[in-house]
């Protein structure tokens, strides 16, 4: 029981300073020691015992970078705290808990039997981790994956070592990370021990730097010519509009339609400070069926007509009857028209439907209680050229945008809904998110948020403008359309899948050979 209880506080340590690498404390370099304590907990008790210790850690990270999250449930679900806290503990434990689970079972027998290869190994088994939360139930009826809080986003603000996203996608940077902690635990082990164990930790150490070292030369590179590169595409002027208008008034039929004199204000105001070619408006800055509404096309389309602009944006959509409801978002000419639109595809379990008929929300939300999934469409024409849609949490999937630009998306738009939140430490963790996927594929990206941060960002992760957080604000900006594929547009997410490849190598050699240390 003491070595439990001494492995379980290794990996409640581990967990909080994996936690503190992300914002709002943002201290990135944490996570490059971080799993180290964890990593030495597994290996200090028997199997059961760090498959518990793995659960410990998996929550108590989970905490300390979303404790926003049962609040959040509290507020939006109408449920007590209790409820909440049981409620994201059993979240967390079936969407994240078996693939770390997996990875201290798969650490474990590796240890035994790699020496100097043990580091790249344990990198390559969390790297499979992070690439099974992700992508392993995505898009079924029941289930979407969880890939919320990978190491390497910890790393979103250090440039130069995320420019290795746009052939590895983020799963590079969570191997380089997990290389170095994994040769920090071997030293950590091998220290109270003999002299010649601990010089063999250290060269495994220096061997563990490499990957990490030669993503920061390539980063510098990159980043150096990366303004040759951008220069070379036409601009087109944007307008982000960032209402921050309460949950209660964006919902409640009660308010049908009337926070748009909100965002027609704010857009005539950015057309009056520049001269923006399109204005983006944040998923479901619309609380009306534009298309059912001519009088309401008819008001927006006197702003649009008069600052000869554009508009892209967020609302509801309903079609049939009974009635099935899309989150969607529309393209909307000078004359206020129609000329685009996409529907939502990969929903929020409970959020946004009912998985199994299972309904717990207690609010209501006047005449949309769910929405429907919408099919695959080409990306969006706009002004800018092609625009690949993604709303809100679907940013999260690399290869849901991979997907928008390999049908041709000159650029891409992320309109979000952060009002329901209302926090801005979640905020900035979906910010980071998105901001890995303009550097995956070399595209500007256009967020458009409902409280903030609203940015543009280029096709190297730098922020060219941002809104505040949780404010009404506007921002002025320009982006580029762009062409062509990045190594990681091409091949998808081929690193993380070799990374699965030596792991069961590495399992199988280690099953058919007796253990060396």
């Amino acid at each position: 029981m003491k070595q439990l209880a001494i492995a379980s506080l290794l990996g409640i340590a581990s967990a909080v300073l994996f936690g503190l690498a992300f914002p709002p404390t943002g201290w990135a370099p944490l996570a490059w020691v971080a799993l180290a304590p964890f990593f030495v907990a597994l290996r200090r008790v028997r199997l059961g015992q760090a498959l518990f210790v793995t659960w410990l850690w998996c929550v108590v990270a989970a905490y300390v970078i979303g404790d926003w999250f049962p609040r959040s449930v509290a507020n939006y679900f109408g449920q007590s705290m209790a409820v909440s806290l049981a409620l994201f503990v059993g979240v967390f434990t079936l969407m994240a808990g078996p693939y770390y689970m997996a990875f201290a079972a798969a650490y474990r027998v590796l240890a035994r039997h790699y020496g100097l290869l043990l580091p790249f190994l344990a990198g390559a088994a969390w790297t499979v981790a992070e690439l099974g939360r992700g992508r392993l139930f995505t898009a079924t009826p029941f289930f979407i994956g969880n890939p919320w809080g990978l190491v390497g986003y910890s790393q979103t603000d250090l440039l130069p070592v995320v420019q290795i996203a746009s052939i590895t996608g983020i799963y590079g940077v969570s191997f380089a990370l997990g290389c170095v902690n994994a040769a920090i635990a071997e030293l950590w082990m091998a220290i109270p021990n003999a002299e010649r164990s601990t010089r063999r930790a250290l060269a495994g150490l220096a061997l563990a730097i490499l990957p990490a070292l030669g993503i920061v030369v390539y980063g510098v590179a990159v980043l150096r010519g990366a303004d040759a590169n951008e220069a070379s595409a036409p601009t087109t002027r944007v307008a982000i509009v960032q209402g921050n208008l309460g949950l209660g008034s964006r919902w409640s039929s009660d308010y049908y339609g009337k926070n748009l004199d909100v965002y027609l204000q704010l857009t005539h105001a950015a057309s009056t400070e520049g001269d923006p070619e399109i204005v983006f408006w944040p998923e479901s800055a619309m609380t009306f069926f534009v298309e059912d509404e001519p009088l309401y096309r008819k008001a927006i389309a006197r702003v649009l007509s008069h600052d000869g602009v554009e508009l892209v944006t967020g609302g509801p959509r309903t079609v049939g009857d009974p009635p099935l409801f899309f989150n969607s978002i529309y393209v909307l000419g000078e004359d206020g028209e129609v000329s685009g639109r996409y529907d939502k595809e990969y929903l929020i379990p409970f959020s946004e439907y009912f998985p199994l008929g299972i309904d717990v929300l207690r609010r209501r939300f006047g005449r949309i209680r769910y929405f429907e999934a919408g099919d695959a469409v080409a990306p969006l024409l706009t002004r800018a050229g092609l625009a690949g849609v993604v709303i809100c949490n679907e940013s999260m999937f690399p290869e849901i945008v991979a997907e928008r630009v390999a049908q041709g998306a000159a650029y891409l738009v992320n309109p979000s809904n952060d009002s329901w939140i209302s926090d801005g430490k979640y905020t900035e963790q979906q910010f980071d998110i998105a901001v890995m996927r303009a550097i995956e594929q070399r595209r500007f990206l256009v967020r458009a948020s409902t409280a903030g941060p609203s940015a543009v960002v280029d096709p190297w992760g730098r922020v060219q403008v941002r809104t505040k957080s949780l404010a009404r604000d506007l921002v002025l900006g320009e982006i580029r359309p762009l062409e062509g594929l990045s190594v990681y547009g091409r091949v998808g997410d081929l690193f993380a899948f070799s990374c699965l490849a030596a792991v069961a190598a590495g399992l199988i050699v280690a099953g058919v050979r007796p253990a060396t240390r």
